[in-house]
């Protein structure tokens, strides 16, 4: 059986987030008190994050985003063109514990964002829930298994099951497996732009 390529991760497109979170911050002239106060983290938490020595956790990065007024787009924009190699992948500063995600949309894709990820045993998206501001999410699990808790309910998906739902109810994701990694898709609708576009 033939492996796929695993994602190399781009030279010339950085996907670490802290650098992205400094400098809106210093744009809005908000101070690391501030932010790390309304997020509810401290602010030494958030200067290691700031300097990429820390990874937060979804819902601590869904908080940083909603506090500096960032889209998740802007977060998870793509420097590659139209096609995206298997071997091309650029990694997004997702958070979570022994998650790696990977954007695979195109980076003009606006009505769409498709996410590849890989779960180490144990995997999960963070301890609390989080949500996105969009319409709808799928997750179609590839190998493995995941378990996705959405207000507090639980539901196992295996190799070959998909689960639709709103991203806008608190939610989190991990591979129940303590031996096993796991591979799923996200597909992300984001919400109708009022632009009058």
């Amino acid at each position: 059986m033939q492996c796929a390529p695993k994602p190399r991760e781009v030279a010339d497109a950085p996907t670490l987030v802290g650098a992205l979170l400094r400098e809106r911050r210093r744009q809005l002239k908000l101070t690391l008190a501030s932010v790390a106060q309304s997020v509810g983290i401290t602010k030494g938490f958030l200067s290691q994050i700031e300097r990429d020595k820390a990874s937060p956790s979804v819902a601590t990065l869904m908080r940083l985003r909603s506090a500096l007024s960032l889209s998740v787009a802007s977060m998870f924009k793509s420097s590659l063109a139209h096609a995206v190699r298997a071997t091309e992948r650029q990694l997004m500063p997702y958070g979570g514990d022994g998650l790696r995600s990977y954007l695979i949309s195109a980076r003009d894709a606006h009505r769409v964002t498709v996410i590849w990820a890989t779960w180490e045993p144990g995997a999960r998206s963070g301890a609390e829930p989080h949500t996105l501001d969009a319409d709808e999410e799928v997750i179609f699990v590839i190998s493995g298994s995941l378990e996705i808790i959405i207000d507090g309910e639980a539901s196992l998906l295996r190799a070959g099951d998909s689960f639709t739902f709103d991203p806008r109810s608190p939610h989190r994701f991990r591979n129940p497996s303590s031996r096993l990694g796991a591979v799923s898709m996200c597909l992300v609708a984001p919400p109708p732009r009022d632009d009058g576009l």
